[in-house]
């Protein structure tokens, strides 16, 4: 009798989240072999049409996964941006766009992103995680509809209020740096007058107001101190904010206008994650659920789709699923510590720095991103030495 061939057993991943690092890993992962499960707590989990912003090197790995299509259809080229300061008068200064960098509504974006994940992973929305035990060659995971299963590795990617984070590394009262500074969003149904993105730092405020560019539509939002043992008073909050914008230039006084008279306003409050490791045994974050950067950032996407690529490749090269996610986590954490950093000093810096403290947290900045550059020169050194190994 022939013997029977058996083919190589898959490992199993469970991917937590259908954001944008969830769905990549899934992507990911599923492209390097393994049998993936993606589930999300909730069954629409893409409400929000604010706007994401993808860097050239998001973008990039977003091709490689085959989504050129999605790019086409549903980003755009960030515009050229007007950057403006000043106390008594407004100042100016122009910068021209970037055709890699792009635009796109996080809802639609999200959206063809999740479609995007080949029909071998296992999607389910509206299931829950509620444990993890860790076993010695396993994770077993159990859900919200009272099943059970195991995972030979559970990916993290639920971001700012991670339930895998909280149920494995750390509290999000441990694990999430807070400054007292509450974002503004308002979705104001007038257009830039000349498609151009507005940076600005006045009055305590930090403004990013750009265009949706497929629509006559503006996204406004603005970061401004609110005492933490205070209520946030969001009506009042958007009318201060649009108080300001119409003060940046007449070309803004629109922009404003329609600013107050919109209903799709919210309150979200500047947050970072941080923790001194991204892994334990057979689970690892991914995303924001280990380093949120914060929106006010625009890096979100370069966290995630590089992130979710690196984290793949490093397992795929080692059975040892501890290494593996060490090497993930000395990869990627230089970028999300200097991004961070830098975030966060430029929001205070602009919103409530002053006199010493003002140089203090500039000078603090400088010194973080000279910080990260004997790190950077390893990993290129060690980069070139593999290529040539290989």
């Amino acid at each position: 009798m022939a013997s029977e061939v058996v083919g190589p057993v898959r490992r199993r991943a469970l991917v937590v989240g259908c954001g944008m690092a969830g769905c990549a890993a899934a992507w990911w992962l599923e492209h390097e072999g393994w049998e993936v499960v993606l589930v999300d707590k909730e069954v629409e989990p893409y409400p929000s049409s604010y706007l994401l912003q993808l860097d050239a090197q998001a973008t990039r790995v977003l091709r490689l996964m085959g989504g050129e299509e999605i790019i086409d259809q549903v980003t755009f080229a960030a515009p050229a941006m007007s950057v403006r300061w000043g106390t008594r008068k407004v100042r100016e200064l122009k910068i021209d766009g970037d055709s890699e960098w792009r635009l796109a509504r996080r809802s639609a974006l999200l959206s063809r992103l999740f479609a995007h994940v080949p029909d071998t992973v296992h999607k389910r929305l509206g299931i829950g995680l509620e444990a993890l035990e860790h076993r010695s060659d396993d994770v077993l995971a159990r859900f919200s509809d009272g099943s059970t299963e195991s995972f030979d590795v559970v990916v993290g990617a639920d971001g700012l209020h991670s339930t895998v984070r909280r149920l494995t590394l750390a509290s999000e009262a441990r694990s999430v740096y807070r400054n007292g500074l509450t974002h503004v969003w308002i979705n104001a149904d007038a257009p830039l007058p000349d498609g151009r993105a507005v940076i600005a730092s006045r009055e305590g405020m930090l403004s990013l107001i750009y265009p949706f560019l497929d629509t006559d539509q503006t996204s406004v939002m603005v970061v401004v101190p609110v005492p933490a043992s205070t209520r946030p008073d969001e009506p009042m909050l958007v009318a201060r904010v649009c108080d300001m914008v119409e003060r940046l230039g007449p070309d803004l006084r629109a922009v404003a206008a329609a600013a107050r008279k919109s209903e799709d306003t919210k309150l979200t409050r500047f947050s970072q994650v941080r923790l001194p490791r991204w892994y334990t045994r057979r689970v690892v974050l991914l995303g924001d659920s280990a380093h949120c950067i914060d929106p006010v950032s625009g890096m979100g996407a370069h966290a995630s789709l590089p992130g979710a690529k690196v984290l793949a490749e490093s397992l795929r090269d080692t059975d040892d699923v501890t290494a593996a996610f060490a090497r993930f986590e000395a990869e990627v954490r230089p970028f999300a510590r200097t991004a961070q950093s830098i975030t966060a000093r430029a929001v205070e810096f602009s919103t409530r720095a002053e006199g010493r403290s003002r140089a203090a947290t500039l000078a603090g900045g400088v010194g973080d991103l000279l910080a990260t550059i004997p790190a950077t020169l390893t990993r290129r050194s060690n980069r070139r030495q593999a290529a040539l190994r290989a």
